[in-house]
């Protein structure tokens, strides 16, 4: 009995001790994992409080930079509202000079050429008008701004206007026109001005000692609505297929030519573009290297009743 009973204090004195002895060891493991968590939640506030930081330094330049850019605009926005206002009073001069000169002349040539410097003024006037117009209020939409104007004189007047430019280059003009001359419409002719300048500056751009076709013809597609449809041809430089297929984005000017000068800033065929879709029409372009372009869009304009 006293051995049995020995034997059991001695394994008690053990178990007490293994006890003793792990919760020593789950003691150290505890504080090791505490001490770890603070050194973990310390450097996740190091983290977060550099973070914070950038984010500060960051919103501070965006706000700098938005500063810049808003002073940008209004100092843009000015000088185009200033160039615009003062612009308008030397076209208006030229325009009356333009009529007093006619009036002296009887040479049908020089009447011709007046009348074309005449249409050029009054475009601009107008491009002028709605330059201030947009200065003033920077939300207004793109829109038609439509009058009532005669589209087969209209059409004329343009051609008649960009006629010398296109000359300059000794290119051939030939013009198509199938409208019927009353015909009447209800549209935006500053717009249609805007279309067809555009286009055939293009052309005479890229095209020297060649040709330049306009084929142009009306068509009621309804009581309500006619069909302007345009192609314009030249046989200049022509488009490679991978710029055909980027030549509406925005400043694209695909492979620069030496051989062409003052290339311009890409936006001709993107505003025309803008503009056509104004109309609910549709502008496309096909080309060739080294042989020519084809510009073809239509435009749909009310009838005046």
């Amino acid at each position: 009995m006293n051995i049995y009973e020995y034997a059991i204090k001695n394994s008690r004195a053990d178990l007490e001790k293994e006890y003793e002895k792990q919760n020593s060891r789950n003691n150290r493991v505890r504080m090791n994992l505490i001490f770890a968590a603070i050194i973990l939640m310390f450097i996740v506030s190091v983290l977060i409080m550099m973070l914070t930081s950038i984010a500060f330094s960051y919103e501070r330049k965006l706000k700098a930079a938005n500063s810049q850019i808003n002073a940008n605009l209004e100092f843009k926005n000015r000088l185009l509202g200033m160039l615009s206002h003062e612009l308008r009073s030397p076209l208006k001069i030229i325009s009356i000079l333009i009529g007093r000169i006619s009036e002296k002349t009887n040479d049908e040539e020089i009447k011709e050429y007046l009348r074309s410097i005449d249409f050029t003024s009054n475009s601009l006037l107008l491009q002028s008008n709605q330059i201030l117009e947009y200065t003033k209020n920077q939300r207004i939409e793109n829109k038609l701004i439509p009058v009532t104007f005669n589209l087969n004189s209209q059409i004329r007047a343009i051609l008649n206007s960009v006629e010398p430019y296109i000359q300059t280059r000794n290119n051939r003009f030939i013009i198509h026109i199938d409208i019927h001359p009353g015909l009447t419409v209800y549209s935006d002719n500053t717009k249609i001005n805007q279309i067809f300048m555009n286009i055939l500056g293009n052309a005479n751009k890229f095209t020297e000692n060649g040709q330049i076709t306009v084929n142009t013809k009306a068509e009621k597609t309804d009581d309500d609505t006619i069909l302007l449809s345009t192609e314009i041809i030249d046989t200049g430089t022509g488009i490679s297929k991978s710029d055909l297929k980027k030549i509406f984005e925005p400043y694209y000017q695909g492979v620069l030519s030496e051989d062409v000068q003052n290339i311009g800033a890409g936006l001709g065929l993107s505003l025309c573009k803008e503009l056509v879709e104004l109309y609910n029409g549709n502008i496309s372009v096909t080309a060739e290297e080294k042989i020519g372009t084809s510009v073809f869009f239509y435009l749909k304009l009310k009838v005046k009743q």
